[in-house]
C-alpha cells in the first residue's frame, strides 16, 4: 500500500518575516501526520495550506491576528484554543506576544481516504472547515496524546501516532466539516473472522516493526478504515493491542525461560532495552527482573 506522503512540513514559497523553527517535531517519519511544538513571538508570515493543519495553544496568551482566502479575523487566543485550518489558500498570521503551540498537520489524502471509505457517495460533498479559535476537548486530548508520542519516541510511536491521526480525522469529517449537515459518517463492523484473523498476525510477528499500514494489509483495508473498527471491535485501539500483546509475551517468557531481559525484549520487538523496561514498568508496576525474581 502506498504511503500517503507527502507533508508539507515546512513552508517553503510565499513565506515572509522570520520562519519560526519548531524546537520538536516528528518530521516525516510517521505516516500521514506530523507534530511539531514551537515557542514563538513576533510572527508576520504566510503560511502555506498545503495541509490540514490543527493549532493547540498550550501556553500564553496571545492577540492574533489570520487573513486567509479575502477574510481577516482577529481573536485573543489562550490555552486550550484549537484553529482549524484546512488545506488550503495560504493564511497571513501575525501576532507579538509568546506562546507555546502544537502544530498537527495531517496529508489531505488521510482525510480523503476516511471520507471515501465511510461516505463514498458523498465524498465530493464533504470537506473540512475553518474554525479559528474554538473549544473542542476531544481535540486537545489527541493533541496531548500525539506529544507525548512525539516526546517517548518509542518502537510503539509510529503505530501509535497512526492511530490517533485517524481518530483525529474522523473527529474533524463529523464535527468539523460539512458532514455535519449531511447524514452521519460510520463505519461497518469487523466480523469476527477478521478480527481473528489480524489478531493471529500480531500475535505471529510480534518480533517485528508492526506499523499500522502493515497490519491492515491483512485485511485489505486502508490503516484509517481498520484502525476505527478494530477499536470498535477488540474495545482498544490497535497500538494499545500490540502493547499488551508484547507485554503478556514478555510476562510469559520471564516465568517460563532462561532467556536473558535482552533476549526477552529483542523476541518481543524491542530492540532498546530501556524502553522495553520502561513499556513492561508502566504496565506490570514492577520491572521485567523484579517480576522475574517474584514469580
Amino acid at each position: 500500500m502506498a504511503s500517503i506522503y507527502p507533508l508539507a512540513v515546512q513552508p517553503s514559497n510565499g513565506v515572509r518575516g522570520s520562519i519560526p523553527i519548531p524546537f520538536l517535531s516528528s518530521g516525516r517519519r510517521w505516516n500521514g501526520v506530523c507534530v511539531e511544538l514551537y515557542r514563538v513571538r513576533d510572527i508576520d508570515i504566510v503560511r502555506e495550506g498545503r495541509d490540514h493543519a490543527l493549532t493547540a495553544f498550550l501556553r500564553g496568551s496571545v492577540n492574533l491576528y489570520q487573513e486567509r482566502n479575502g477574510r481577516s479575523w482577529q481573536k485573543t487566543m489562550r490555552a486550550g484554543d484549537i484553529i482549524v485550518a484546512p488545506a488550503g489558500p495560504p493564511r497571513i498570521l501575525r501576532h507579538k506576544e509568546e506562546t507555546e503551540v502544537a502544530k498537527v498537520l495531517l496529508a489531505p489524502a488521510l482525510v480523503d481516504e476516511i471520507v471515501r471509505t465511510v461516505a463514498p457517495e458523498r465524498a465530493s460533498q464533504i470537506e473540512l472547515l475553518d474554525n479559528f479559535g474554538t473549544r473542542d476537548s476531544y481535540i486537545e486530548e489527541l493533541v496531548r496524546r500525539l506529544i507525548a508520542e512525539l516526546r517517548a519516541d518509542d518502537i510503539g510511536s509510529g503505530l501509535c501516532a497512526e492511530s490517533l491521526a485517524t481518530e483525529l480525522a474522523v473527529h474533524l469529517i463529523r464535527n468539523h466539516s460539512t458532514a455535519r449537515k449531511t447524514a452521519a459518517v460510520t463505519f461497518s463492523a469487523l466480523p469476527r473472522s477478521k478480527l481473528q484473523r489480524v489478531t493471529d498476525y500480531i500475535h505471529d510477528n510480534l518480533r517485528e516493526e508492526l506499523t499500522l499500514e502493515k497490519i491492515s494489509q491483512t485485511l485489505w483495508m486502508s490503516p484509517y478504515h481498520f484502525a476505527h473498527v478494530f477499536k470498535q471491535a477488540a474495545g482498544v485501539a490497535p497500538h494499545h493491542y500490540v502493547v499488551k500483546c508484547r507485554i503478556d509475551r514478555a510476562k510469559a517468557l520471564l516465568r517460563g525461560t532462561d532467556l536473558s531481559v535482552t533476549e526477552i525484549a529483542r523476541q518481543v520487538g524491542y530492540s532498546n532495552l530501556s524502553h522495553f523496561s520502561v513499556a513492561f514498568h508502566k504496565r506490570i508496576g514492577q520491572t521485567p527482573s523484579r517480576y522475574r525474581s517474584e514469580s
